[in-house]
């Protein structure tokens, strides 16, 4: 980071009399209909501020524009994935500025649209910036040499945690629930790969079930056979998924204690993933509240932590925005949310990177996005909403922590943190469970999954105790007998007894 810091100072100083003002033009990709965190209306108005920005910051040696380049005709994610080669396309080769710097910054929502549009920028060496990431392509440098993600979901380190977790609580089995109902393909994608990452641990069994509808007959059967094979469940699916699922565990006495109930919550409030909680103001209030006590979960550090109040990014402008521009409303108590923050990210790290980049390194290090890249992946920015880290593969590192619920308060409380850069897991307080039930739950009942264990005293597991002590006494008191015989005492015998040939005796079986 010293490097970073020493280039901004200079060149704030020099390079207006070293360089003409170097014009440089972002395209933001996406689609206005407001059915994800990664569309336009979400990431659009924290973009334009973090543009304002930028412009005043690097006044005189940088020209920045921001071009919205996106379809009226595609309303959803999917139709953008279908279409995103074309547009982008369109913009390279029709309507951007050849005199300009070029560079995407990509508020992307599902994985194809992703993949395309990073085969363009590497196509182009061009520098692409998203704000919600992808683990199979980012990852792979091979196939994205100038793809980064500032976005605060990293899934390596969620799957990282997801190994920690079970093993520091020796849980052996793993059942994963997905909803498969639901229109955000992130769910199915995210926990599919979970599933594989925690198969990757010695001697875990994982068992993965697919819900077409979150029905409460369905997941009944569903929690039928998770009582029978497993004690941990994940859930990949909406909010009120998630509490439907408790609900039914409630009924089917499944959330006593004994099993533990584990959601990922990734973004506050975000309409496309539902609000989390057990009031919904129905009749089941009273039921969900007393299961969600049986409920863990998953979140970021930075979930809700307050930026700094410097910043320029606050809620009631984003709301604003939102509002004029793209006719969203958007409640400014849930604001920013991380998407927003990552979309103000994308675009402030892609000026420091350029104005490092010119004062080390010349005008002609900028159109090489393979070299911008390189001065973004495994390095550390301090930035107008704080300090954050990029990785070795290009993603932003974002600690995680476990939360229990904790019924006094009615709050998630985190008691177990991990780091996303040492990944190293650190208990910060006891749990306090539900039911008063010891934690952790064990792996496997003393009295089995299905209740049957020989420890419990069931009629079937009677049989093993009392017969194998017998036979394990007939057994050696005939040894003893025998060797008794061979020791030569056969003349303690008086003429009442019979001598017994201790090679014709055969085994006691009972």
């Amino acid at each position: 980071m010293k490097w970073l810091m020493f280039a901004v100072i200079v060149v704030m100083v020099d390079a207006a009399d070293r360089h003409p003002v170097i014009n440089v033009e972002i395209a933001s990709l996406g689609h206005i209909y407001p059915d994800n965190g990664g569309c336009l209306p979400y990431a659009g108005p924290s973009q334009d501020i973090a543009l304002q920005m930028i412009q005043e910051k690097y006044q005189g040696t940088f020209n920045f524009s921001m071009r919205y380049v996106f379809d009226r005709k595609i309303k959803s994610c999917n139709e953008l994935a279908d279409n995103v080669v074309d547009l982008a396309s369109n913009w390279w080769f029709k309507t951007r500025n050849r005199n300009s710097i070029p560079a995407l910054i990509f508020p992307a929502c599902t994985d194809p649209e992703t993949f395309s549009i990073n085969q363009i920028a590497a196509a182009h060496n061009l520098l692409m910036i998203t704000s919600i990431d992808n683990q199979n392509v980012i990852r792979n440098k091979t196939l994205s040499p100038t793809f980064v993600s500032v976005g605060h979901y990293n899934d390596g380190s969620y799957f990282d945690f997801y190994k920690a977790i079970v093993t520091t609580y020796a849980w052996r089995s793993v059942f994963i629930l997905i909803d498969d109902a639901t229109r955000v393909t992130y769910f199915s994608s995210v926990g599919s790969i979970a599933a594989s990452s925690l198969a990757e641990i010695p001697g875990q069994e994982v068992t993965v079930r697919h819900l077409q509808r979150p029905a409460a007959t369905l997941l009944q059967k569903a929690l039928q056979e998770f009582r029978s094979i497993s004690r941990v469940l994940l859930f990949y699916g909406r909010a009120e998924g998630v509490r439907l699922l408790l609900i039914n565990a409630f009924l089917l006495n499944m959330t006593n204690g004994e099993y533990v109930y584990i959601t990922v919550k990734n973004f506050l409030n975000a309409p496309l993933f539902g609000h989390l909680d057990w009031n919904y103001g129905d009749g089941d209030d009273e039921i969900a509240k007393k299961a969600f006590p049986s409920l863990l979960v998953i979140r970021p550090v930075d979930y809700n932590d307050t930026l700094p109040q410097t910043s320029r990014l606050n809620a009631t402008d984003i709301s604003r925005r939102a509002l004029v521009d793209y006719n969203l409303t958007l409640s400014v108590g849930n604001l920013p949310m991380p998407n927003v923050i990552a979309s103000y990210l994308s675009v402030e790290i892609f000026a420091q990177v350029l104005n490092a980049s010119l004062s080390l390194y010349g005008p002609a290090s900028l159109r090489d996005g393979s070299h911008l890249t390189r001065m973004i992946i495994n390095n550390s920015f301090e930035t107008d909403v704080g300090s954050i880290e990029i990785d070795g593969h290009g993603q932003r590192t974002v600690d995680l922590i476990l939360s229990y619920y904790d019924v006094q308060n009615q709050t998630f409380t985190p008691f177990v943190h991990m780091s996303t850069k040492s990944a190293e897991t650190r208990i910060m307080r006891d749990i306090i469970w539900t039911k008063g039930k010891p934690w952790p739950p064990p792996n496997r009942p003393t009295c089995g999954y299905n209740g049957d264990s020989w420890n419990c005293g069931t009629k079937s597991s009677i049989v093993l105790p009392v017969s194998l002590p017998i036979s394990l006494i007939l057994v050696g008191l005939t040894a003893v007998f025998i060797y008794w015989i061979r020791s030569g005492h056969e003349h303690y015998l008086t003429i009442d007894h019979w001598i017994i040939d201790g090679r014709l005796l055969l085994p006691v079986i009972v």
